[in-house]
């Protein structure tokens, strides 16, 4: 059957009107392969469509990911659990489903540097990111700059509420260094805006009973956690630094042993 051209160019107008850009831009082809095939014309506009309903997807996911600010893009399924304590391969794929998210709870990566906590954390925005979630990572430190800097400006209240609209925020290494005295309470203002309301995900090097010398203060470190462990999922990890094996391994330190 042959093509009526007035007819095409009426219907590429109207998928650029309709903005299925990926149709457009493969109908000539798609009409040249279909006019040899004997199926259903119904088949065939399910699997066109289909393909533009991916391209969608992927690019809304690549967009998702920009706007998380992850340094570098990590999978789960490249995280060994198997020398770490503290973390079972059946726990990483429960926290791989992203069922915390829909129910809005926290997840806590405790323990000491070189297990990959940030790996995991890192694994997880970029999961949220490829399953419609929206996500945002940053450190510690560039937190607490952010939160400080806006107080200066005026602008704390603003600047907490763009914190509390990803469904996921992953804040990692705290710890690393203690709160001074402006710090902690912004800190806290950000957990208490977000409780129940959005996923809090963390890397700590620090024990819980450490929170009061991070904090400055046993008295908003205990506000703190009460609000962000009420529902919320713990993993103490424990091992050997993989960075530390690595260094063994190419003779950079002795090992711990000797």
């Amino acid at each position: 059957m042959k093509r009526n051209p007035a007819t095409l160019e009426i219907l590429k107008w109207q998928t650029e009107e309709l903005g299925l850009s990926f149709i457009l831009g493969n109908l000539d082809t798609f009409l040249h392969e279909e006019s040899g095939k004997d199926r259903p014309l119904i088949d065939s506009l399910s699997e066109l469509f289909d393909l533009e309903i991916t391209q969608r997807k992927q690019r809304a996911a690549k967009a998702r990911l920009k706007m998380s600010n992850l340094p570098v893009v990590k999978t789960l399924e490249g995280f060994d659990a198997v020398h770490v304590d503290g973390i079972t391969g059946k726990q990483l794929t429960e926290l791989a489903t992203l069922a915390f998210l829909e129910r809005k709870e926290n997840v806590v990566l405790m323990g000491p540097s070189g297990l990959g906590k940030s790996h995991i954390l890192y694994g997880l925005c970029y999961r949220s990111c490829m399953e419609g979630y929206t996500a945002y990572h940053l450190t510690c430190q560039d937190l607490m700059e952010k939160l400080v800097t806006a107080k200066q400006h005026n602008r704390l209240s603003r600047k907490i509420r763009a914190l509390c609209k990803p469904k996921l925020l992953a804040i990692d290494e705290i710890g690393y260094q203690n709160l001074t005295p402006e710090e902690a309470p912004l800190f806290f203002q950000l957990v208490a805006e977000r409780y129940e309301k959005g996923s809090i995900l963390l890397t700590t090097n620090k024990s819980f009973g450490q929170w009061g010398e991070l904090m400055g203060e046993n008295a908003i470190a205990t506000a703190t956690l009460d609000r962000l462990l009420h529902h919320s999922q713990v993993y103490v990890l424990k091992g050997e630094s993989y960075r530390l094996k690595n260094r063994i391994k190419l003779g950079l330190v002795p090992p711990t042993n000797q």
